[in-house]
């Protein structure tokens, strides 16, 4: 069963890489994907296909160190990944539908990392690590986690954008337009609370939980590094206009805990990150909030997207990678 399973990626990876014919095979490709069932899950889950001898060695605590890692940001530890292992001789037809695989496995004289798109459902992504022996397939394991955890999450992204699609809504609010946004994905039930030069305040209540969106603009010589100035701004932000339930409470940015940030380039632009938690000063409660700031150069501006989320009954991971993946379909006019 194991080395059918690879087999089987070995030669999807061949077919796809020995046509003479690329807009042939592409032709082969799409024929196919129309062919595929439908995949099983949802994000942030990966399924493991690793035998039980492999899994007990040090492979199983080094896997579980790098996937099931608590995510920065969140007010409880939830990991990257919900992994589930299964031994290669009891994959079924079932769990190759797996919307994520990682599949390892030891065959003699071989040594690969695979990357497989729409292998048994759609969409899917397969990754396989193969190696001759125990020990190569550890250090090989290793030297690839890192890419291999951000192509799952660039899957997780691009699956969840598609996903969450029919419940955005069509039109841009002005309160955004103002700010000069031209493209944004976001949820219908967003609905404008404060919307001033500048700036611009949405709410959104489920059955679970209080959302907002703060957005805001400001300068930037084009020069200094905006990461502080960005905090700060946020901070003076939630203490002006978020109050909370308690008399003279209001939000700020936890001062406890340390905002993990970083930048991105994102739709040709450069994107700083910031996640973190606010919480009630003057009174209780708190969550997560994630930053999206869109360097604008030719209005020496920065525009700031951030979503709060107060769900003090649910967790969170999932509803934060949707939001973000809001913020990363921002475009600016």
């Amino acid at each position: 069963m194991r080395f059918g399973l690879v087999l089987a990626a070995l030669m999807a990876l061949g077919y796809a890489s020995c046509q003479e014919d690329p807009a042939s095979a592409e032709a082969r490709s799409a024929a196919r994907k129309h062919s595929l069932p439908s995949s099983n899950g949802t994000h942030n889950e990966l399924t493991i296909f690793c035998d039980r001898a492999l899994w007990e060695d040090d492979l199983g605590i080094l896997l579980l160190d790098q996937l099931a890692k608590p995510m920065d940001g969140l007010p409880m530890a939830e990991a990257h990944f919900d992994l589930s292992r299964i031994d290669q001789n009891a994959v079924s037809r079932l769990t190759k539908r797996s919307k994520s695989i990682l599949t390892l496995a030891i065959i003699p004289d071989s040594s690969a990392t695979l990357v497989l798109e729409n292998l048994w459902a759609e969409p899917q992504l397969v990754v396989a690590i193969i190696a001759p022996n125990r020990e190569a397939l550890k250090r090989r394991v290793q030297a690839s986690l890192p890419e291999v955890i951000q192509r799952f999450d660039a899957h997780d992204a691009q699956v969840l954008a598609r996903r969450i699609q029919s419940s955005q809504s069509a039109t841009i609010p002005a309160s955004l337009a103002n700010l000069g946004i031209q493209k944004f994905v976001f949820s219908k039930g967003f609905k404008t609370t404060l919307s001033k030069p500048g700036l611009a305040i949405l709410r959104e209540d489920t059955r679970k939980s209080i959302q907002y969106l703060l957005a805001w603009e400001q300068a930037w010589d084009g020069e200094s590094d905006p990461s502080q100035s960005i905090l700060e701004a946020q901070n003076d932000l939630l203490v002006r206009y978020f109050e909370g339930s308690q008399d003279g409470s209001h939000l700020a940015i936890e001062p406890r805990i340390p905002v993990v940030q970083s930048y991105e380039e994102i739709g040709g632009g450069f994107v700083y990150l910031s996640r973190g938690q606010f919480r009630t000063e003057g009174g209780f409660g708190g969550g997560p909030f994630v930053t999206y700031s869109y360097i604008d150069e030719p209005h020496d501006r920065i525009v700031n997207m951030c979503y709060l989320v107060y769900a003090p009954s649910m967790k969170k991971r999932k509803v934060m990678m949707e939001l973000e993946s809001s913020l990363r379909s921002l475009r600016l006019r």
